[in-house]
């Protein structure tokens, strides 16, 4: 039972990573930065992508691992004459974010996470229950 239970935990982990970087991505979206010159470094918000993993263990599923990558590219060039950080073209570097994709992935999160949730749940019953028998 254990088995299914660290299965689940690290389901919930994945939506928790994959939830806390749709906010991020969301909450961060209509920000701008100086467009970075020919062969500088963009120092703007760097959104990122959650990679999940399987983590199998001699065969048998033991849950999966999550990872962050840096989304490439970072950023794309706008129209924002207004901006104070505009250069001489008027041109402003925004990330390169989705946010309708980010509040589809923060939902599927959080369809996941519940659904994990219920495994947690349905497990600690199935536990009890024998436990019940047995004593």
């Amino acid at each position: 039972m254990s088995d299914v239970m660290s299965i689940a935990a690290s389901g919930m982990n994945d939506s928790t990573l994959r939830l806390s970087n749709a906010a991020s991505n969301i909450a961060n979206a209509s920000s701008v930065s100086p467009l970075p010159a020919s062969g500088e470094a963009y120092r703007g918000f760097q959104p990122q992508d959650v990679v999940t993993l399987s983590s199998a263990a001699g065969g048998i599923g033991s849950g999966v691992t999550s990872v962050l990558r840096a989304r490439s590219p970072a950023y794309s060039a706008t129209t924002g004459p207004d901006s104070a950080v505009a250069g001489a073209s008027g041109l402003v570097a925004t990330p390169n974010t989705d946010p309708v994709m980010d509040v589809i992935a923060a939902k599927q999160a959080q369809v996941s996470y519940g659904a994990e949730a219920t495994i947690v749940r349905t497990g600690n019953e199935m536990q009890k229950r024998l436990l019940d028998t047995l004593s």
